[in-house]
């Protein structure tokens, strides 16, 4: 299960740094963003909370899912509205995949219409499910563990970084980073590539030790560094 807000008219790159607001797996996992640092710069890694459903709490959340509507059919809820977000709900139960889609209310709407309220509300439920679940069936919150590593690169001017005291500039120990697959749109000079095992392995300390202006040098060049870890069902570089 998915819930993801997804944005008006984004770059390519900035939705491949998005995370879903809730995803919850058929073993019980549950991962969702956790609190936001109040600080600049941020660090360079973003931080995921894990939480462990029992069986009985997968159930209770397809139950509430089915009340919700977001069971059956593929549906779109609410009229379009130029560069609004929109909130995308994606269940594969065993008969099949259901895809919801619940467009932002109209500027002004007195009424939100029942369906996407009832959306709405199963969203806020499950962003907060410890308060809605019993706590034999909710594990502890624990960081989530990954193993996998979306990096996306592009070049700087060296002039244009901000002050060293904030965004200092370290050498990039892997491959040159003009190695990996560049973007197929020609104006965007931004290139995907995902680390594993040894690799990440290697770099890992760097990035906790990172914030999210430094800059790495590689060959001759510059490179700043979007930095997303991946969850278990993330392809590494979609549309690369």
């Amino acid at each position: 299960m998915r819930i993801e807000n997804v944005g008006g008219f984004l770059p390519p790159m900035m939705t491949l740094r998005d995370y879903p607001d809730v995803v919850l797996y058929g073993d019980g996992r549950l991962i969702t963003q956790g609190p936001q640092l109040e600080l600049y710069p941020g660090p360079a890694l973003p931080g995921l909370v894990m939480t462990q459903l029992t069986q009985h709490g997968i159930e209770q959340v397809l139950e509430w899912a089915r009340e919700a509507g977001l069971a059956g059919p593929d549906r779109l809820l609410g009229q379009p509205i130029p560069d609004a977000g929109v909130t995308n709900f994606t269940i594969i139960y065993p008969g099949g995949t259901t895809h919801t889609t619940s467009l932002s209310p109209g500027f002004g709407e007195p009424v939100v219409a029942p369906a996407i309220a009832a959306v709405q509300r199963f969203e806020q439920i499950l962003t907060n499910v410890r308060a809605w679940l019993p706590d034999d069936v909710v594990g502890d919150d624990a960081p989530y563990a990954w193993d996998r590593l979306r990096v996306i690169s592009f070049p700087v001017d060296p002039a244009n970084l901000p002050d060293p005291s904030v965004a200092t500039i370290v050498d990039w120990p892997l491959a040159r980073l003009d190695s990996y697959p560049l973007s197929p749109f020609a104006s965007l000079a931004y290139r995907c590539f995902e680390l594993t095992g040894d690799d990440l392995a290697n770099v890992r300390a760097l990035f906790e030790a990172a914030n999210e202006l430094t800059a790495y040098r590689s060959g001759d060049v510059l490179y700043q560094l979007y930095l997303h870890p991946l969850l278990p069902d993330d392809e590494a570089c979609p549309g690369f």
